[in-house]
Formats: C-alpha cells, sequence, structure tokens
C-alpha cells in the first residue's frame, strides 16, 4: 500500500489582515524587586544545588552527599544553614510589612 505525498494545499485560515497604524509589541522592563532571585545569586554553586535536591528535588541529606560527593556533616551544615537564612528573611520580610493583607 502506497502513501499519497501529494501536497495538500494551504492549511488553516487565510492571512489576517496587516494593520500599518498598529505599533509593535513592545516588552515593558521588569522592575520589581527580584528578592527571591537576589537570594540565590548571593548563594554559592554548591548552596544552590544543595537547596535544589533537598527542597525541589526532595533528596535526603544522605542522597545529596552521595550525588555531590560531600561529607554528610557538610550536608547537614548547609541545610541547617540555607533554613537558618530563609527563615530570617521571611521574619524580615513580615517586619517590614509589605506584604500585609487586611480584610478592610
Amino acid at each position: 500500500m502506497n502513501a499519497d505525498h501529494t501536497p495538500l494545499g494551504r492549511i488553516g485560515p487565510p492571512s489576517l489582515p496587516k494593520k500599518d497604524n498598529v505599533a509593535p509589541l513592545k516588552l515593558q522592563p521588569d522592575n520589581k524587586d527580584d528578592r527571591l532571585g537576589s537570594f540565590f545569586s548571593g548563594l554559592n554553586w554548591t548552596d544552590r544545588q544543595i537547596l535544589a535536591l533537598h527542597f525541589a528535588e526532595r533528596l535526603s541529606p544522605w542522597e545529596i552527599h552521595v550525588v555531590l560527593n560531600l561529607s554528610m556533616s557538610d550536608v547537614l551544615c548547609r541545610i541547617q544553614r540555607l533554613k537558618r537564612i530563609a527563615r530570617k528573611s521571611m521574619e524580615l520580610a513580615r517586619a517590614s510589612g509589605k506584604s500585609k493583607l487586611t480584610l478592610g
């Protein structure tokens, strides 16, 4: 059985009409304060990997120790330090009052 490979012609709607008076789409710069991005950019490669493996991939400290070839105590200390930094950051964000919710 042979398949038919002849072209089918144009598929889909006809071309959209072009409007000359419409300005092209321009992206606006994102001026928001990206605290999470600045937090991660302040970490070294190993700390970012540990965060990703432990919290995103849900690996245990033992599995991280094996994957990254670090000592078990180093992995545990880094996880505790990163948790402490995250807690302190969240407490400071709450204290600043920028994200207070009101029922008003």
